[in-house]
């Protein structure tokens, strides 16, 4: 049967009451870290070996063990008991199970402290590339639609009002933009927390484990902590990883917002596949848009985790304090949401249907070509304050008679400003207002291809973090990792 291990007590006349045990015990999410720990532990065992602590067997027969419990616990023939205070003492216990007196060695010179600090850094470091590998399956779908609609014309909206006609593929791409920042951010957030916190101990330090250089880079880091009192106590890294991770939910909530609206009855711009959407219990016609939902519901428990993880740290005192466990808590939500929602979200993307004739049939609509109108007129020499009020007056003048610019002939023309000649008829076309906005970045069908073409190759630069691999001492395969703890 497996005995408690508890990692302190030893000036304690009692054990804990039942209430602080229950308190104190880490939440099961939190046991998913083992891999971290077990990599943390066996660059501490490389510590040890150098400290002289440990000779060269017992470093062996230590680093053996380690990577069985790896194997074990990854295939969950070992699972945490429920005496198990948190994962140090889950794996430590399993150690000493096997290793007896030789397994307690590895405690000496380090913390819980450095070691849950080096824990977290490194599954946010995979993390970063994790969650990046999905976000660039929803811009690989955005890009997809994009190019399909470089030349579908669709209205475009300021205040939620028709404003100008743009292209489909130029809005779709806006979304692509934001979340390819949201890619730069995870790769910024690993160049910044590129550094391990092992060897700092309590707070102090270790006079034992005096190399933290070396096994910064054992455990894939560019150096170590420059201060021991930062690396247990900062949790900015946190506070930045779950900022990002808002981010992206909000990303994500925008286009969701418009997908809702887009595939609503009143607008029917767009249809949603059959496999991306659900029915209704009572109305048999109903197709909803449920991941568009849940995405925008669920980016609201994003933003309130990173306020809440913020509160908590806002006046902590240096150097590590318990409050510092509630990240865990804050993280994996976060993580495990947005786990849920990308493959969802690239899903419904690659597989909406445009009606392209319907969103052609609505550019015009709202005096979108309004601005076409002054801008024929300064092209003309009039005064850009003029020419606005004088296209005021061309919308004022249709309103009254119940149409859109469409229904403006030349006759009507001198009746509005004498400055109005019939050529401006022929500047107010969808097409036209298109084609005339070439500057950088515009919605004209050319610029928009170009965008695209530029997008492809920053997107790839970020693929290439998304795909690599921090290279753990002792890591098991992907595959053996995939069966076990999340």
């Amino acid at each position: 049967m497996s005995e408690p291990t508890q990692l302190w007590g030893g000036r304690f006349k009692s054990g804990p009451s039942e209430a602080l045990a229950n308190l104190s015990r880490a939440h099961p999410s939190y046991f998913r870290l083992y891999r971290e720990d077990l990599a943390g532990s066996r660059a501490h065992a490389s510590e040890l070996k150098r400290a002289g602590v440990l000779d060269e067997a017992e470093f062996a027969t230590i680093r053996e063990a380690l990577d069985h419990i790896e194997t074990d616990v990854a295939i969950e023939n070992e699972k945490p008991i429920t005496t198990d205070e948190d994962i140090h003492t889950f794996l430590e216990r399993l150690l000493m199970q096997r290793l007896g007196v030789l397994g307690g060695k590895l405690r000496a010179g380090r913390s819980r402290n450095d070691q849950t600090s080096n824990n977290t850094r490194l599954y946010l470091r995979r993390m970063a590339r994790e969650l990046s590998r999905d976000i660039v399956e929803i811009e690989l779908a955005l890009v997809s639609q994009a190019s399909r609609h470089i030349e579908t014309v669709m209205p475009g909206f300021t205040h939620l009002q028709p404003a100008q006609p743009v292209v489909l593929g130029h809005h779709l791409m806006a979304h692509a933009q934001s979340l390819l920042r949201d890619l730069e951010r995870f790769e910024d957030f690993d160049r910044r927390f590129d550094r391990s916190p092992l060897g700092a101990a309590a707070l102090a330090g270790s006079g034992i484990a005096c190399r933290p250089d070396l096994s910064a880079v054992e455990l894939g880091y560019a150096a170590a902590c420059e201060n021991s009192i930062d690396a247990v106590s900062a949790r900015d890294h946190v506070a930045e990883f779950l900022f990002i991770c808002s981010l992206v939910a909000i990303s994500l909530s925008r286009l969701a917002e418009e997908i809702c609206i887009w595939s609503s009855k009143q607008f029917s711009w767009v249809r949603l596949h059959d496999s991306y959407s659900t029915g209704s219990s009572i109305m048999p016609q109903k197709k909803n848009p449920d991941i568009a939902e849940l995405t925008r519901g669920m980016s609201g428990t994003l933003i309130g985790n990173i306020a809440g993880f913020l509160a908590t740290m806002k006046a902590m005192p240096l150097a590590y304090n318990r409050d510092l466990a509630e990240d865990k808590r804050a993280l994996f939500e976060s993580i495990d949401v947005l786990e849920l929602i990308l493959p969802a979200f690239a899903g419904m993307v690659e597989t909406l249907e445009f009606d392209v004739a319907k969103l052609r049939e609505e550019a015009p609509r709202g005096f979108t070509l309004a601005t076409e109108v002054a801008d024929w007129l300064v092209s003309q020499n009039v005064p850009f304050a003029q020419a606005h009020d004088i296209t005021g007056a061309v919308v004022r003048y249709c309103e009254e008679r119940g149409h859109d610019l469409a229904g403006l002939s030349e006759e009507d023309l001198p009746r509005i400003d004498a400055r109005l000649a019939p050529a401006v008829l022929k500047a107010i076309t969808l097409e036209g207002a298109l084609a005339s906005r070439t500057g950088f970045g515009s919605t004209s069908p050319t610029r928009v291809r170009e965008q695209i073409e530029r997008f492809t190759g920053a997107l790839e630069a970020r693929k290439v973090f998304a795909e690599s691999t921090l290279n753990l001492p002792g890591r098991v395969s992907p595959s053996e990792n995939a069966r076990g703890v999340r």
